[in-house]
């Protein structure tokens, strides 16, 4: 399917949790580490994704997202696959990020850790990255309140 088909299906969410992401770190333009801003080489530390076992990896994720409050925007690589479901970002309450980890590949059929994953604090500033070469960054950006003219 070409970028034409992808624009068609393209979840309503897309615009919304991208203009959050923009809003906390601004110059951000897509959920991908390349396109994000506020971060440097320093910020990157290694995550073990292979020789862990899932509930570790899992659990030290949740770790660093500990401090994270309100609305969560949380982004992996099922939000952009075609299969099975429209794509899109997932939005839960920071208290049901656990759930939402923990039972991830049950609902989905894939790890939440499978690929990339972005969660995004607009309460708090956090911005957590995983990438799948082993790496994990948590940087502070801008407290947002307010985000498209809504309160």
């Amino acid at each position: 399917m070409g970028w034409d088909g992808l624009r068609q299906h393209r979840h309503p969410n897309w615009d919304f949790a991208l203009a959050i992401l923009a809003a906390v770190l601004p110059g951000s333009t897509r959920f991908n580490p390349d396109r994000i801003t506020g971060h440097g080489r320093a910020d990157w530390h290694p995550f073990d994704l292979k020789k862990r076992d899932m509930d570790d990896i899992e659990d030290d994720l949740l770790s660093r997202c500990a401090d994270m409050t309100g609305m969560l925007v949380v982004v992996n690589d099922p939000s952009f696959s075609v299969d099975g479901f429209q794509p899109g970002p997932f939005f839960v309450d920071a208290s049901e990020l656990r759930n939402l980890v923990k039972d991830f590949g049950e609902r989905v059929g894939s790890y939440m850790t499978d690929g990339h994953v972005i969660i995004v604090s607009p309460a708090t500033g956090i911005v957590v990255m995983v990438v799948d070469d082993g790496l994990i960054a948590k940087i502070r950006g801008r407290t947002v309140k307010r985000v498209l003219g809504r309160e």
